[in-house]
């Protein structure tokens, strides 16, 4: 694969001397481990024509599983099987994978009717887990669980009310198969703290225990520092993990990566037009350091140019990282499609 070449970025203070417009600097060092990340468009495959979002989970039964908003899914349309929410189970690997509609969407296995909202997913302790935003308030949560494989599906109620704010929309942290890798079994997830659309320029934390994910009153906040971590069960007591004084919008992902001893943290900096980083860290609570950020990536991974609306949630799934952890796979929704490419991060000399 060809390594892409990094375009310099002007100091914001330079570009505004000059009349330039340019994307401030990224809001974290360069990473000492990883010199950037470069994406293989001849690998590039698109599916799901209409549907978005495309939150990833992998399985307890070895699928992963995928959860989108507004379409039809696998095989459907913006209009053949649209639905507010629908999951889908992903069988074999990139490239050759089949997805098949399992809640939700043209010719799904479920007969249940799917909810609506917008959701992010976890498969932890056996079961699939769905923490669904309250479509059109976008400020406050339900948990959903399936134990088999998403034929069926329980309300779990609401899991962080619109008091909370913080986490409407988290985005999960996957520790591989079924949260296996986990420390101690939490489930972990990240989130600004304003309404969707109106965002924060900091991350929090919170963790709870795969056994107890329906319980609100079991779910910890991170309330420390990178030095000292501590958590509370005070969400008013909460501490920012990540700051980027450019913003962060709606939709973070994160992901562990074993190999490398990383975890890779993709943010959206600025919604309208895309523009996103991947930082790493050892731990969730950092320090952070920058793998890439704005135009060190491709436009067609994020630019709003079609259909006019950027992509959302950058997504490395656990079950197609190679085993030397710098292959992976990216998925990302860009106009409206499930888009899947193969791409590998640099490590810097020596490493």
């Amino acid at each position: 694969m060809k390594i892409l070449e990094r375009r310099s970025i002007l100091p914001f203070a330079l570009a505004v001397a000059v009349g330039a417009v340019a994307e401030p600097a990224p809001p974290y060092p360069r990473s000492d481990l990883l010199a950037g990340i470069s994406f293989d468009r001849q690998t590039l495959q698109r599916s799901a024509e209409g549907s978005d979002i495309w939150s990833c989970a992998w399985a307890g039964d070895g699928h992963l599983y995928a959860a989108w908003g507004d379409g039809g899914g696998f095989g459907g349309t913006d209009q053949k099987g649209r639905v507010s929410l629908g999951v889908a189970r992903i069988i074999g690997a990139p490239p050759h994978w089949k997805g098949i509609n399992v809640w939700g969407g043209w010719k799904a296995v479920s007969r249940q009717k799917p909810t609506e909202g917008k959701a992010t997913m976890i498969a932890a302790d056996g079961g699939l887990y769905l923490y669904v935003s309250e479509q059109g308030a976008w400020n406050r949560c339900r948990l959903w669980k399936s134990r088999n494989g998403g034929r069926t599906w329980t309300n779990c109620g609401w899991i962080f009310p619109k008091s909370h704010k913080a986490f409407a929309f988290p985005g999960l942290v996957q520790f591989g198969r079924d949260n296996h890798l986990s420390p101690e079994g939490y489930v972990y997830g990240l989130s600004d703290n304003g309404l969707r659309r109106v965002h924060d320029d900091r991350l929090y934390l919170f963790r709870v225990k795969a056994g107890r994910i329906e319980d609100l009153a079991a779910y910890q906040y991170f309330a420390g520092t990178e030095q000292a971590p501590r958590w509370s069960g005070n969400i008013d007591e909460m501490k920012p993990v990540f700051f980027n004084p450019a913003g962060i919008s709606w939709g973070s992902t994160c992901v562990y990566d074993p190999a490398v001893g990383r975890f890779l943290l993709a943010a959206t900096t600025h919604e309208e037009q895309g523009d996103w980083g991947l930082f790493e860290s050892r731990h969730l609570w950092g320090p952070w350091r920058t793998v890439a950020y704005a135009e060190d990536f491709p436009a067609w991974t994020y630019s709003p140019a079609e259909k006019k609306r950027p992509a959302y949630l950058h997504t490395f799934p656990a079950k197609w990282m190679g085993s030397d952890g710098k292959t992976l796979w990216c998925v990302f929704d860009r106009g409206d499609h499930f888009n899947l490419v193969q791409c590998a991060l640099v490590l810097k000399p020596g490493r």
